[in-house]
């Protein structure tokens, strides 16, 4: 066998032990052969030739060929079925591995743990006999799902990254809330890139859904069944919900997942009791059963659902995600081409550091303005991004009552009057006295605490006086301004909001 070129690699083999790979011509030395150690090996150049890691399955099945188990004890040992094992997987692959470590010769279940055997002592090699080797091997996780999209160019987030891996060891459920385009789908991707390769959190699995699409809670659970077992026909499923979900449950129990929902505020949007109670109690009892897993979801506001779980003592932790810090938005910003950086704090300023508004600015700018941004603020104006748009079409459209659409309104209206904050004073007598009479003050301080959840409004603290007024990131008041969908002012004869920016 030729060894001459050693690829890096990452393993997702979890092992003890530690592995210094250093490349030099025919240098034999006796080491140990693990599993683990083949494993890794074959990892590397699966991973060189074919650009993937070994599936969980296929480990499996050569751990069951190292041992010298048959398919049916192999089987036995895992979450899979063995006509899955031995007529799916297996067949696959041995034409993988005689391809890419045989070098000629049939890999097989028989013959597998010679050829790793050799292939292992080849692999490694010395160049100081009498010195100690250590062999770092590290452990790759397999990612289940539709895997999240590549973050190559992470910006800033290091703090909120650490405090994630943090708090999905001690608890039970992790939310990352915060508007759309803020990052939170990034950092749960960029999360999992990092968790995949490596095993110092202890998760077996990594599985990533998104939910954006609304699907039934039948579908949710039968999709994540797939996932977890896809040799399992439908037909051999539970028929009732409740059924499947201890199925799932059952599953999810058998090793330590981290389970991701990303958008997951899409499962309590529709206005429809039954939907909504049927997931309040899919997540109760996922929260209340996983002694071991844990569930990662990514949401822009966290539901009403939720307040009775977490005020009852259940594990649950909500995580606000804002604006990247000045530095980070900065790094993106050059890296966009923008050096003034004068100019570009201001634009961090109005687009709070969103990274998806910053994007949709600067290619803006570097459109119709050259890449000025000094020709873009002498302009003045502000854009809204398509999507930011479309969640706030979607937030007057369903989610919003009118007392809530009012509140907004009303903060708009003073602050192209005025342009500072909204005392709650203020807020108060003229949503009460003035545009709404019926509306109590109890209606009053529950819509604002929803906007406020939703990150709608801003609330800013006097330090002295302690008094509590409301602003608006200048991209929302933007979009009240223009009303692009006539659906701001539906509740709102005669509005008086000048579009002047």
């Amino acid at each position: 066998m030729n060894f001459s070129a050693h690829p890096k690699f990452q393993s997702p083999v979890p092992s003890s032990v530690n592995l210094k790979v250093q490349e030099l011509p025919k240098v034999l030395f006796t080491v140990k052969v693990t599993l683990d150690l083949a494993l890794a090996v074959v990892n590397n150049f699966v991973l060189a030739k074919k650009g993937r890691y070994l599936s969980e399955a296929e480990i499996i099945i050569m751990k069951g060929a190292w041992d010298d188990d048959d398919y049916q004890e192999i089987a036995n040992n895992s979450t899979y079925t063995l006509n899955y094992l031995q007529r799916g997987v297996a067949p696959r692959l041995w034409d993988l591995l005689s391809e890419t470590i045989g070098h000629g010769e049939r890999v097989g279940k028989k013959n597998l743990r010679n050829i790793l055997e050799q292939l292992t002592e080849e692999y490694y090699v010395q160049s100081a006999p009498n010195e100690q080797q250590e062999f770092p091997v590290s452990h790759s996780i397999e990612v289940k799902g539709r895997r999240p999209y590549n973050v190559p160019n992470f910006y800033g987030r290091t703090e909120e990254l650490a405090k994630v891996k943090e708090l999905i060891t001690k608890q039970r459920c992790v939310i990352l809330v915060g508007v759309a385009g803020i990052g939170k789908s990034a950092l749960a991707a960029k999360l999992i890139e990092e968790l995949s390769t490596g095993d110092q959190f202890g998760f077996d699995c990594l599985i990533w859904k998104s939910v954006a699409h609304a699907p039934s809670l039948q579908d949710l659970v039968g999709d994540l069944l797939e996932l977890l077992q896809p040799s399992e026909s439908e037909s051999s499923l539970p028929k009732s919900t409740q059924a499947m979900l201890s199925v799932l449950i059952k599953q999810l129990r058998s090793r330590r997942y981290l389970l991701i929902l990303d958008a997951f505020e899409a499962l309590f949007q529709r206005n429809i009791f039954q939907e909504r109670l049927e997931y309040s109690l899919f997540f109760r009892r996922l929260i209340e059963e996983l002694d071991q897993s844990s569930l990662l979801l990514t949401s822009r506001a966290l539901p009403d659902e939720f307040d009775d779980l977490i005020a009852t003592g259940h594990p649950i932790q909500e995580m606000k995600i804002e604006g990247l810090d000045p530095d980070a938005a900065m790094q993106l910003l050059s890296a966009k081409g923008l050096a003034n950086k004068e100019n570009c704090n201001q634009l961090i300023k109005i687009y709070r550091g969103n990274p998806s508004e910053i994007e949709a600015v600067v290619n803006r700018i570097n459109h119709f303005f050259a890449g000025s941004t000094k020709r873009f603020l002498e302009n003045k104006t502000t854009f809204v991004s398509s999507k930011f748009e479309t969640m706030l079409n979607q937030m007057f459209g369903q989610l919003l009552n009118p007392v809530q659409q009012q509140i907004l309104i009303y903060i708009a209206e003073e602050m192209l009057l005025n342009p500072k904050p909204v005392s709650f004073t203020k807020l108060l007598d003229n949503i009460k006295q003035k545009q709404n009479p019926s509306v109590s003050t109890l209606e009053l301080i529950k819509a604002i605490e929803k906007l406020e959840r939703q990150s709608l409004v801003e609330s800013i603290k006097d330090p002295i006086t302690k008094e509590i007024s409301f602003n608006l990131q200048p991209v929302i008041k933007k979009y009240i301004e223009i009303d692009p969908l006539g659906l701001v002012h539906r509740y709102n004869a005669a509005p008086n909001l000048a579009i002047a920016s």
